[in-house]
């Protein structure tokens, strides 16, 4: 497709086209989870609540990838080495907004299964209005293996 100053850009046309380019890279699995949606009962019985399951946002295919940022260092006190992080899932319209505190879950960590034992927290997920794919970042403390 030939551009030119006089021919209108077909953004959406290209974005269907590089949507299926892009998801070549997808190699892991992730579920997004919404840990404020769980519904809890009073068992007056054992004075404790139980929990239903988890609400899942997104299950599918994702791209998990370090940042090269600066990240919290291990100072000794709190014992954190939190990094950022950046995973991209296809763009579904459906999905909604990815916000700030929802959790990522590595189900299957294409080459890398250690991002299974790792716990991921949504920092942002504004994305462009000529979105290939879902960026979402994230920051993962890496002293919190499961």
């Amino acid at each position: 497709m030939a551009i030119s100053s006089s021919t209108p850009i077909d953004f959406a046309k290209i974005a269907t086209e590089m949507r299926t380019i892009v998801a070549r890279w997808y190699n892991a699995q992730i579920q997004i989870i919404d840990p404020n949606l769980r519904n809890q009962v009073w068992d007056m019985a054992t004075n404790t609540y139980s929990t239903t399951s988890e609400v899942v946002l997104y299950s599918g295919t994702a791209r998990v990838q370090p940042l090269r940022e600066a990240s919290t260092p291990d100072i000794g006190i709190t014992q954190a080495a939190v990094h950022g992080v950046r995973i991209q899932v296809p763009y579904d319209a459906s999905v909604g907004l990815i916000r700030k505190g929802l959790q990522v879950r590595v189900t299957d960590g294409g080459e890398d299964a250690v991002l299974e034992d790792l716990k991921f927290v949504v920092k942002s997920a504004i994305n462009s209005s000529y979105g290939w794919n879902r960026t979402i970042e994230c920051e993962v403390d890496v002293k919190s293996v499961e």
